[in-house]
């Protein structure tokens, strides 16, 4: 009996890491395979890699309208990048969704 492929990822984990824009190595790295496993699984799951090139953020920003265009060139400067202005609106949602810590 031939010996049966055991998969090192976890398929789910690399859905979940490519949907929030993770690069394949990147996903690679947190799961311990190669970058080229993770493409592999994502081809058999007939799923596109995300798009982890500068076209992602042309991409939102076109899709803006022009108000809101200029309201976020206004937010963002050499001091706080797109990087920051997006971690900063993360971790916002992420307060006012998450759960109180209570203590026992």
């Amino acid at each position: 009996m031939a010996a049966r492929y055991k998969r090192k990822a976890d398929d789910t984990e690399i859905v979940r890491l490519n949907n929030i824009g993770l690069s394949l190595t990147s996903i690679g790295e947190r799961l311990g395979v190669h970058h080229t496993t993770v493409k592999y699984r994502l081809d058999a799951l007939g799923i596109p890699p995300a798009d982890t090139r500068r076209a992602f953020m042309e991409d939102i920003f076109s899709a803006l309208p022009v108000s809101q265009q200029e309201w976020l060139m206004n937010q963002l400067g050499p001091g706080h990048t797109v990087k920051d202005f997006v971690r900063s609106l993360l971790i916002k949602e992420f307060m006012g969704r998450a759960a109180p810590i209570t203590e026992s």
